[in-house]
């Protein structure tokens, strides 16, 4: 572990050391303003005098002057404002996702309406190669710092992050939570991937963006919390793209791609943190481990994904696995390793033809060809999704005493359709249907359960 670190300090080091040799902007070529070539004209028919056409050139030229200090504002997929060379750039921006979720009769949750998230920021560019980015969650009654980081953007191929931030594993979460096909990710991605963390990470594109990569080392604990002992989390992502040139409409929208973390945890954390506690879409915990129950031993997580695009319609899969070496039970002192594995295939298609982007590494935002506009007859995009979804957990953690096998089961399996409305590029409306079958059966709220069905209805607003 400490070897891999120097190795990632020296690359840290190295490319900071070339971007202080600093890259020359490219000068364009300078644009004549409409002023300037009505002049041209005028003084190519001889309509001015050359001591006029002078004197208005210099006075046209000082005003041109003057146009290109003022800072420009626009909007396009949310505000910005930015000075004229692109050298600084401000985008404040907000995240709000407003849910309504309706269990089966028998299910003892009520239903419910809340806000998912509720998050404000603030990200820019400063002297074009440095990059930020601060935001607040105020979701869920709660509140608390989401992204907080810096970037070093000298070089295209190893850009440099520094903060708190979405660790590069997986594709379903690495996505933008924004544009992903359903309202909740699949049971191995919410419940076996790291979560926001405080670290440092590679990443860029390579070989014509054939290949996006993103390496990092992180505190290994999550957001907004620090560390408590030497060893840090190594976070690793890499998607290939091997027909990103070719103009086969059928081979261009390939992807394949791998992730995988590794890091030490400690006993003295006192908890299983993340991989401690597995839930459904709708928050229905079906394993936990029993309390008291640490882990004072390697975590590894480790996945494969795919992705294939063609025109209106997608596919998109991934395998997770994680393995927790030597968890310690507190009653007999005995240490033990077992693994958690999942995996889920979905299909969507778009009915109203727009076609899914993919770029760095990540799925994102459809575009509708029309607004929803009913005064034009216009409807925006409608995108049909389906998923299929299975996490298992193994059953030697019952055997052995780290879970209650009378409250908890070791898998869960099921399914999701959906249907995702684009009002415009900036609103979406998005309602999923998600049954959940329960290998035996799970406690909840003194209520046994053996499946859950969830309605889930989402309106959100990001730019």
């Amino acid at each position: 572990m400490k070897s891999i670190f120097r190795v990632f300090t020296i690359l840290v080091v190295v490319t900071f050391s070339f971007s202080l040799l600093g890259l020359r902007d490219v000068q364009a070529k300078e644009v004549k303003s409409v002023e300037e070539e009505i002049l041209e004209i005028l003084k190519e028919k001889g309509t001015i005098t050359m001591e006029k056409y002078e004197e208005l050139k210099k006075k046209v030229g000082e005003e041109k002057a003057k146009e290109s200090e003022k800072p420009r504002v626009g909007f396009k997929k949310g505000f910005s404002l930015e000075t004229p060379d692109g050298n600084f750039k401000l985008q404040p921006w907000m995240k709000l996702r407003g849910q309504y979720k309706a269990f089966e009769a028998n299910h003892p949750t009520n239903n419910d309406f809340y806000i998912r998230t509720a998050r404000f920021g603030l990200k820019g560019i400063i002297y074009k190669y440095f990059d930020f980015n601060v935001s607040g969650e105020f979701g869920k009654g709660n509140s608390c710092l989401w992204d907080g980081y810096m970037g070093l953007n000298y070089l295209p191929e190893a850009k440099l992050r520094i903060g708190q931030f979405k660790q590069p594993f997986s594709l379903a979460w690495y996505s933008s939570a924004d544009w992903r096909d359903f309202i909740e990710m699949p049971l191995p991605i919410d419940n076996l991937t790291p979560d926001m963390d405080i670290g440092a990470m590679f990443h860029g594109n390579l070989g014509k963006k054939i290949f996006n990569y993103g390496l990092g080392v992180c505190n290994g604990t999550g957001k907004n919390t620090s560390d408590t002992n030497d060893d840090k989390d190594i976070v690793g992502r890499v998607v290939f793209t091997p027909f990103n040139s070719s103009n086969n409409p059928f081979l261009k929208g390939f992807h394949i791609g791998g992730s995988m973390t590794y890091g030490n945890q400690e006993a003295e954390r006192g908890e299983m943190r993340r991989s401690g506690k597995f839930q459904t879409a709708g928050g229905t915990p079906f394993f936990q481990f029993t309390n008291g129950i640490l882990h004072d031993g390697a975590r590894t997580r480790y996945g494969g994904e795919l992705c294939y695009m063609i025109g209106a319609f997608s596919l998109k899969g991934e395998w997770v696995r994680m393995n927790l070496a030597d968890l310690y039970h507190p009653t007999d002192g005995t240490k033990d390793g077992f693994d958690i594995d999942g995996s889920y295939v979905s299909l969507s298609y778009i009915l109203t033809g727009e076609h899914q982007p993919f770029k760095d590494g990540k799925y994102g935002r459809i575009t509708p060809k029309h607004n929803f506009d009913p005064r034009k007859d216009t409807w925006g995009a409608i995108q049909l999704v389906a998923r299929y979804e299975t996490l298992s957990i193994d059953s030697e953690l019952f055997k052995k005493g780290y879970a209650d096998s009378t409250k908890y089961t070791d898998e869960a399996e099921g399914f999701t359709l959906g249907v995702n409305w684009y009002l415009n590029d900036i609103v979406r409306a998005m309602i999923n249907y998600t049954s959940i079958d329960f290998n035996g059966h799970i406690v909840k709220d003194g209520e046994m359960l053996d499946s859950e069905d969830l309605f889930l209805v989402r309106m959100q607003l990001v730019f």
